[in-house]
């Protein structure tokens, strides 16, 4: 072998020495930056007072970058419908409260959009009403004092009839002018509260600006409002509904569809007075706590719209929840849990505690946890 010859194969073989050396440096130093697996971080800090737990099928630097927009966006949206709290520079539900009334006040589009979501939904349905918020800070006054005591073995109190009316008077459409980019208010005592459809609506968004940027498979569970991103590449989806009183799933709901499941239940926010539970889920044509069903979920699409309805339908009877799912939502999914002596068609399961009810077009994704 010539001198030229042996020069060229060591030369060779040094730059594939090189090569493998630099490969196995980056794999080191990057790692998973080109492997997908399955990876979850809980944020406790965004806003909505809830977790927010998210978890992707991805690399570690793509999932890193995700996680960054689930917090942005949390935090983004929990200070727009923030009714409690004022931010610089931002025109929140909380400065529309306590400013409204005065003056047409200048408002984000997305803010405005989602009143008038609510508000449009009210005109077919009372059950939901963006505008009784007067009604709803009685209640919440009542429910933190409650809180207190029941923490100290003591009951707690609820507001007096009279009370509950005149905040009911507060509220309504007729007393919310929005036009263009303004809102403003024809009653000084009107509020708006976003609470059943803000938390539904930043989780949609999310969702869609994970998949923008990317993300083909993975979750996000905001206290009770999941959104599913893609699809599972060998099983289908398996989503948990929670017992009521227990911290386990009673039953588990299938689906191979990227969907959104929202529950409303009468365990999430709730005090005791009276030897009763008052639940935060308010009926907005009696004032008072609904106390038709344990918890309602909804199946469907869209975040926003499940946030919406399960609210809805929590302060519905079953067969009036049915009816007008089939009118309006036919192809919405829902799920009712029912304490078991509660009187009622033949539910689709029994256990020892609970009536089980579904709409027809999801029964048979449905199975009870034994």
């Amino acid at each position: 072998m010539n001198k030229t010859h042996s020069l060229r194969s060591w030369i060779l073989i040094s730059v594939c020495f090189l090569i493998l050396i630099g490969s196995i440096s980056y794999y080191f130093s990057n790692p998973g930056s080109k492997h997908n697996s399955s990876q979850q971080i809980t944020f406790t800090d965004v806003g909505f007072d809830t977790a927010i737990t998210f978890e992707a099928n991805c690399s570690k630097s793509d999932f890193d970058h995700y996680a960054s927009i689930v917090s942005e966006t949390f935090q983004s949206y929990n200070r727009l419908f923030d009714q409690y709290h004022s931010y610089d520079n931002i025109n929140n539900v909380y400065t529309i409260n306590h400013n409204a009334y005065n003056k047409a006040l200048s408002i984000d589009p997305e803010l405005k959009n989602l009143i008038q979501i609510a508000m449009n939904f009210n005109a077919i349905n009372s059950k939901f009403d963006c505008t009784q918020g007067d009604l709803l800070d009685l209640w919440h006054t009542y429910r933190e004092e409650g809180l207190t005591l029941n923490a100290n073995g003591q009951d707690g109190k609820i507001p007096n009839d009279q009370d509950i009316k005149d905040a009911l008077e507060h509220g309504g459409n007729d007393k919310v002018i929005l036009q263009e980019d303004t809102i403003q208010f024809t009653d000084p005592d009107t509020k708006i509260d976003l609470g059943g459809i803000a938390k539904g609506y930043a989780t949609q968004k999310a969702k869609e600006r994970l998949e923008q940027e990317g993300c083909q498979e993975g979750y996000i569970n905001a206290g009770g409002n999941v959104v599913l991103i893609g699809t599972k590449s060998n099983e289908p989806w398996k989503i948990g509904i929670k017992d009521p009183d227990q911290e386990a799933s009673v039953i588990e709901v299938t689906s191979k569809e990227p969907k959104s499941f929202v529950t409303s239940g009468d365990y999430q926010r709730y005090y005791k007075a009276n030897d009763q539970i008052y639940s935060h889920i308010i009926d907005p044509d009696t004032g008072y706590p609904a106390t038709f069903h344990r918890s309602v979920t909804i199946i469907c699409e869209d975040s926003t719209l499940a946030d919406l309805l399960s609210t809805t339908l929590f302060c519905m009877p079953l067969s009036e929840g049915k009816t007008f799912l089939s009118e309006h939502y036919p192809d919405v999914q829902a799920i009712w849990i029912d304490d078991v002596n509660k009187d009622g068609e033949k539910p689709l399961f029994q256990t020892r505690e609970y009536n089980i009810y579904a709409t027809d077009n999801c029964k048979d994704q449905i199975a009870l946890i034994q």
